[in-house]
């Protein structure tokens, strides 16, 4: 009766750690598929702000895409918790040097802020300025976590 006891409990144990690394695996795949999807968001705000630059229109419309990159970038940060560097393209970098990637998240939220006073002025010059600075800010942390400008 004992052995058969032991023999259940063991079983069991095995079987939590088997959902337990399942469980892992899919919050990993789950923090890089939403690290993805906010870059895809970034880059569709980031296209729009461009296109408003481009028909050298009203430039109160970049205001709300601006927004939007501010509130993704900040949250983008928190999308690298330790352990989610497994199937990924992002490199070691950022969780051996975390000072330098939030550095750098801080970069680009504050050229986004620039960003959105940029396109509440009116200014489109000022616009275009701040956009090229944004995705100069935007490509440095690409440099570092990803190894190329994408």
């Amino acid at each position: 009766m004992r052995k058969t006891l032991v023999v259940a409990i063991a079983g069991a144990l095995a079987a939590g750690a088997m959902v337990g690394g399942a469980t892992i695996a899919l919050a990993q795949a789950n923090v890089v598929k939403e690290r993805q999807e906010n870059r895809k968001q970034a880059g569709a705000a980031m296209r729009a702000i461009k296109g408003i630059i481009d028909a050298k229109g009203p430039t109160a419309g970049a205001v709300e895409h601006a927004a939007k990159l501010k509130t993704l970038e900040v949250a983008f940060v928190k999308l690298f918790p330790a352990g989610s560097d497994k199937d990924t393209k992002a490199l070691p970098v950022v969780w051996t040097d975390w000072a330098g990637f939030q550095a750098a998240n801080k970069n680009a939220e504050a050229a986004i802020d620039k960003l959105a006073a940029a396109a509440g002025s009116g200014n489109q010059e000022a616009l275009a300025g701040a956009f090229a600075d944004t995705g100069k800010a935007c490509r440095s942390c690409h440099d570092k976590i990803r190894g190329k400008a994408n």
